[in-house]
């Protein structure tokens, strides 16, 4: 009776242990989770002081284009300064999940005091202490990637359009956007060089997103071959007034 008893029992522990070599076997060779993909993409374009052809076009074409390569896209266009702000706190936590994150922003853009900003449709700059109240500092959003310690994180800025409020302001401020420094695992692409101006185009796109758009679309490309050929591509079809800068870590 004694030895059928200890016969079962070691029956039910090898039939134990083969369960769990066999859960573990199949849990190594299943397919790893997809990698969380998510971009927040802005476009304003409707400036009551100074509205600009592309920068709406320019978001949905991107946001297309991000949606073909497995993104999930939080599309906004021509958004308030409460509405962006909020656009950015909540791309903070869903990239705090992990996986790769971009942030695309066509629109008017500057500096002040070597800080950046990213104007709203609804700022109103007369003065340049009012920049920090009416316009979104892209320290926000650098915060929250920096917070979220996701794998990837890139940041487009088709945003060193002319100055709307350069009449107003006086010392304290430059033509285009301020160099910033990249966060590690962070690619900061710029449409321009640091405190230049990049164009709206004349077509349907900026010159910078037009030529993005068409990298994006040649699979099999590296980030840095991508932002590569379209450095190449715009400084030549500008005739080298408009040379596309990144920053990476």
């Amino acid at each position: 009776m004694v030895m059928a008893r200890c016969m079962d029992w070691l029956r039910a522990v090898a039939a134990l242990w083969v369960g769990v070599w066999a859960g573990a076997a199949l849990a190594a060779s299943a397919p790893p989770a997809a990698e969380s993909r998510v971009a927040l993409v802005i476009g304003n374009a409707a400036y009551p002081q100074d509205a600009l052809r592309n920068p709406v076009n320019d978001a949905r074409a991107m946001a297309a284009s991000l949606r073909r390569l497995g993104f999930t896209v939080l599309l906004h266009e021509n958004t308030s300064k409460a509405a962006m702000e909020q656009a950015v706190l909540d791309y903070g936590r869903r990239i705090a999940t992990g996986g790769v994150g971009i942030f695309f922003y066509a629109g008017h853009a500057m500096q002040v005091r070597g800080r950046n900003f990213l104007v709203p449709v609804d700022a109103q700059i007369d003065q340049e202490a009012k920049t920090r109240v009416a316009a979104v500092d892209l320290d926000l959003l650098l915060e929250q990637i920096s917070e979220a310690r996701n794998r990837v994180n890139l940041v487009i800025l088709d945003a060193c359009r002319n100055n709307p409020f350069e009449a107003k302001l006086r010392g304290g401020r430059g033509q285009g956007l301020a160099a910033v420094d990249a966060a590690r695992g962070t690619l900061i692409a710029y449409a321009t060089a640091p405190g230049s101006v990049a164009s709206d185009g004349s077509g349907r796109n900026g010159l910078y997103t037009e030529e993005l758009l068409r990298a994006l679309d040649q699979p099999g490309l590296k980030v840095e071959e991508v932002f590569k050929r379209v450095r190449v591509a715009v400084s030549e079809r500008s005739n080298g007034t408009q040379t596309p800068w990144e920053s990476s870590s």
